[in-house]
């Protein structure tokens, strides 16, 4: 299982936007504890909407991500992420 973070009300993916290129990236966490952490630092800087931690198939989301035209990361437990300046949702 992997984990994303989504809109409380909509089910919206989270995704940042890359600077360069413009595209958004839906960041999907291999660890529960490092999509929480992230969580606590959008809920830090008082990001406007209000996101959840949910458990997906990575297959799934990967399918969803191409799907929609996002570009996706997957965060392992040796990646260190932390908001941009210019976080979407």
């Amino acid at each position: 299982m992997m984990y994303v973070l989504v809109e409380s009300e909509t089910g919206g993916v989270y995704a940042v936007k890359d600077d360069k290129s413009h595209e958004r990236i839906v960041q999907i966490f291999s660890l529960k504890d490092d999509a929480e952490r992230y969580h606590m630092m959008l809920d830090n800087i008082d990001f406007p909407r209000d996101l959840e931690v949910a458990e997906v198939q990575r297959k799934d989301v990967i399918s969803n991500c191409r799907q929609h035209g996002y570009r996706y990361a997957i965060i392992t437990p040796n990646d260190f992420v932390i908001p941009p300046p210019s976080v979407i949702d």
